[in-house]
């Protein structure tokens, strides 16, 4: 009976984590970037009681099946759900990515990289282009292919207003705030990088993530319209959560939990009887 309880509350520790994970994607269903967690369950077996037998080749005897206990299910996995976001309007420094990329930040001078989605960027006080968190952002410079802080985006040199990025990832200025005739081009590119395996990377602050071993290295950063993908100006893309399935499962979870808490209460009865004959 204490290895039913024990089975049952393991089981219900892992069903807690996952309502967890549920509960962070519905809250972040109007985060502009944000990448829903996906968690996944595995079942424990660890008791064989016999391995089992094979048939007899002289006897014409059958063998027989291993048989084993299950010790109750944990989770397999939780990672980082990627697929695309919709895509929604958004104002004149934004952009959304189309594919598997991610734009490079860093909220402490290039030392350390993060990589984001969300693409709700503006200028600051000191003329640098930010994410929604004040990280700076980074891009290449002219034909440059090295990574630099897009900077020098001051009131004095640009209307800022009318600052934003064409198809091909330029930082341009316009005319006007129809976006259709070029006053200047900053030089200024933006840049894209992706990982091969993205569901292995850490969430950070302000929807940006982290490398881990898991994800390895970021490939080299590049110009936009490649293998990362294609950028949207003037759009963000939306998170990727959807209420509905996320509900659905809530209420899988919590079925699965009451079942969970009907076996503790039964050991709990079967142990109770047992002690009050005792008695």
């Amino acid at each position: 009976m204490l290895n039913l309880m024990r089975q049952a509350k393991n089981a219900i520790a892992a069903q807690e984590a996952a309502l967890k994970i549920i509960t962070s994607n519905i809250a972040n269903m109007d985060t502009t970037g944000y990448k829903r967690l996906d968690i996944s369950f595995q079942s424990i077996f660890e008791q064989i009681l016999n391995r089992g037998s094979a048939a007899g080749s002289t006897n014409n005897l059958g063998g027989t099946n291993p048989i084993q206990l299950g010790q109750g299910m944990g989770i397999a996995d939780l990672k980082v759900d990627f697929s695309q976001g919709d895509l929604a309007s958004g104002s004149n420094l934004d952009l959304a990515i189309s594919g598997q990329g991610l734009f490079a930040v860093s909220d402490d001078g290039g030392t350390t990289f993060k990589y984001t989605r969300s693409g709700d960027f503006s200028i600051n006080s000191a003329g640098n282009l930010v994410t929604s968190t004040g990280a700076q952002v980074y891009g290449f410079f002219g034909t440059g292919t090295s990574l630099i802080p897009i900077t020098g985006l001051s009131s004095a040199l640009y209307n800022t207003n009318n600052l934003s990025f064409d198809s091909a990832g330029s930082l341009l200025e316009y005319t006007d705030d129809t976006f259709t005739s070029v006053q200047a081009d900053t030089g200024f590119r933006i840049a894209l990088t992706y990982f091969n395996n993205p569901g292995g990377l850490i969430q950070s602050a302000g929807s940006t993530f982290e490398e881990t071993d898991a994800s390895g290295a970021p490939a080299a950063a590049a110009l936009p319209g490649g293998a990362a993908g294609s950028v949207t100006a003037r759009y963000t893309e939306s998170s990727n959560v959807f209420y509905l399935s996320e509900s659905l499962k809530s209420l899988e979870i919590q079925r699965a939990m009451n079942g969970n808490l009907t076996m503790i209460r039964l050991a709990s009865d079967i142990i109770s009887n047992f002690i009050s004959r005792l008695g």
